[in-house]
């Protein structure tokens, strides 16, 4: 008798289950998603880093080891100068993250162990990871180059100065606050969202807004513009602690960051509402939100793991991950000083993904409710 009853609790559970299809989705695939983006993200091994080289007496010398530099899995040389621009330029628009400048008479000092020639490497320390793998690298990889070019036994005698620009001292926290607060701000700004439209839903009184002479579109604008300011105030919190405790100073324009941030908070509101058409209970919502902004935005933007170190069909999917271009735009206001001449085409795709989102949401809005 005891077993029967037990039966019966546990057919209803499991009938329960069923029927709350959502949840039974997200339970499922969830550990399955977390294992394919764990187990791809968590690889710190870099690769094909683009890199230029200064140049300016060709010979086939520095020749072959330009040719050893393109030809390594770390390095990939995107042009060879004579004369570089000023480097700030090429790390501010060109997405360089290392710049190799030979000197004017390497080959001839090559054979000279009195006189050796030095190799000066510029590199971008506003991404932490790639600045120090970089940095731990590049002194082995040319001292080794140029063994293999004279074909000699014992190392030859070669200068590598190193100077990371941005962040010379390395400090951890000019590199997480920024992706911190990217991350804040999208969790926050998408679950409050979510939460709100579902609760309303759940206790009814979004049936008795729509049947008010207000149109789907003013109801939306109307519940998102006080999550809007609540998200500012939070990203001001964020910046405020991290220049306070942290010592993180905004090098380049406040207005540009403030017009970037709001464009940001404005793509994850438009992710948050999507959420909710879709959900039906504030703990669907719940459920939805948090992996699908928490977890693309650590593991998918370049906020913890380098984006070069993941695979094509991840890299793919970072381009719609909103973050990705979030900080891309922070961390260049941020470290580097850079406007928007530079940072024109995130703040482009961050402005359109924000567009489409909020498009989507207000006609699947207008169908399910």
């Amino acid at each position: 008798m005891k077993l029967q009853r037990l039966w019966a609790v546990v057919h209803k559970e499991f009938r329960h289950i069923v029927r709350d299809w959502q949840t039974l989705i997200i339970v499922l695939a969830m550990p399955v998603a977390l294992m394919f983006l764990y187990g791809y993200a968590l690889d710190v091994n870099i690769k094909d880093v683009p890199v230029i080289v200064e140049d300016p007496s060709p010979s086939l010398e520095s020749a072959a080891v330009i040719k050893a530099i393109d030809n390594s899995e770390l390095f990939k040389v995107t042009g060879v100068v004579r004369v570089a621009v000023e480097p700030h330029e090429l790390f501010r628009g060109k997405g360089v993250k290392a710049v190799f400048r030979f000197p004017y008479d390497f080959a001839a000092r090559l054979r000279r162990p009195l006189d050796p020639p030095a190799i000066q490497v510029l590199i971008d320390g506003s991404d932490q990871n790639t600045g120090t793998i970089i940095r731990n690298a590049v002194e082995p990889f040319l001292r080794q180059a140029v063994l293999e070019l004279l074909g000699k036994t014992v190392p030859p005698v070669i200068e590598v100065q190193q100077t990371v620009l941005y962040n010379p001292q390395q400090k951890s926290a000019l590199f997480f606050v920024p992706g911190l607060m990217a991350m804040i701000l999208m969790m926050i700004s998408a679950l409050l969202t979510a939460l709100a439209v579902t609760r309303e839903k759940e206790l009814g009184t979004m049936e008795q807004l729509l049947v008010t002479p207000l149109s789907p579109a003013v109801i939306i604008v109307g519940k998102l513009l006080p999550y809007i300011i609540l998200s500012a105030i939070d990203g001001l919190l964020v910046l405020g602690v991290g220049e306070t405790v942290f010592g993180v100073r905004v090098r380049g324009s406040m207005l540009l960051l403030t017009g970037a941030s709001f464009i940001y908070i404005f793509t994850a509101l438009a992710l948050g509402l999507l959420m909710s058409t879709i959900a039906r209970k504030q703990e669907h919502a719940l459920l939805m939100v948090l992996p699908i902004t928490m977890l693309p935005t650590m593991l998918l933007s370049g906020f913890i793991f380098p984006l070069a170190s993941l695979p094509v069909w991840l890299q793919a999917l970072s381009s719609i991950v909103p973050a990705t271009y979030f900080l891309q735009i922070i961390r260049g206001i941020i470290l580097k000083g850079v406007g928007a001449q530079e940072l024109w085409k995130p703040l482009a795709a961050l402005s359109g993904m924000g567009l489409l989102l909020m498009a989507i949401s207000i006609k699947k809005f207008k169908v399910r409710l």
